[in-house]
């Protein structure tokens, strides 16, 4: 049954492949402002969170354009997340102290893309879906953090970005691109508090047509 869904999976994928106009493969890196929080990540009185710390993430990149307005983005790289220390409220209302966490993840996402423009000098998109990573290496203060206290190493996040392509020659166009990554997964447990990845990114990076 496993190998039948795969296989469903796989048939779906080169389908879409199939009646896609000029794939496009490339590499992208960036910042990511990640932080982490507190509470059952609401926004209520319970919730807080860190300091941003400054991550790096890289990717390669692979899209499938269907139409002039719609295409669908799939990456696969590095992801710097993790949190500084807590701000001075949160230490008092959750008692945390002394605080850093960096987490290194290997992460996908699959985003779908809007080009609202026909635009072939300038094309500017909206682009919305889910990531997913998972957890190789943990850094707290210097030391590793110990397997108790890891919630989940799977953390799967909401994405949402804007950005714009710029078409260098026939076949070769430059992206910038940034947006908002929201964590949905238990990811390490502090002092009883469970924590979630946050960040804000920014990208940038070539891709070709196929």
């Amino acid at each position: 049954m496993k190998y039948n869904k795969l296989l469903a999976c796989l048939a779906f994928f080169f389908s879409l492949t199939a009646k896609s106009q000029n794939p496009e493969i490339g590499f992208r890196t960036g910042v990511n402002f990640a932080t982490l929080r507190t509470g059952d990540n609401t926004g209520t009185a319970n919730t807080g969170s860190t300091e941003y710390l400054t991550r790096l993430n890289f990717s390669i990149t692979y899209e499938l354009i269907f139409t002039d307005h719609f295409g669908l983005d799939v990456s696969l790289g590095y992801q710097g997340k993790g949190g500084g220390d807590f701000d001075e409220e949160s230490k008092l209302r959750i008692g945390i102290d002394n605080f850093k966490r960096k987490l290194d993840y290997v992460s996908t996402s699959i985003l779908l893309r809007y080009y609202p423009l026909k635009n072939k000098r300038f094309q500017p998109f909206i682009t919305l879906g889910p990531g997913f990573s998972y957890l190789i290496k943990t850094d707290q203060l210097g030391n590793e953090i110990g397997e108790e206290n890891l919630r989940s190493k799977l953390d799967i996040s909401s994405v949402a970005g804007i950005g714009a392509k710029f078409p260098l020659n026939q076949n070769l166009k430059f992206e910038v691109l940034g947006g908002f990554d929201r964590g949905w997964s238990k990811t390490i447990r502090q002092q009883n508090e469970s924590l979630f990845n946050q960040m804000f990114w920014f990208s940038v990076g070539l891709k070709k047509d196929i």
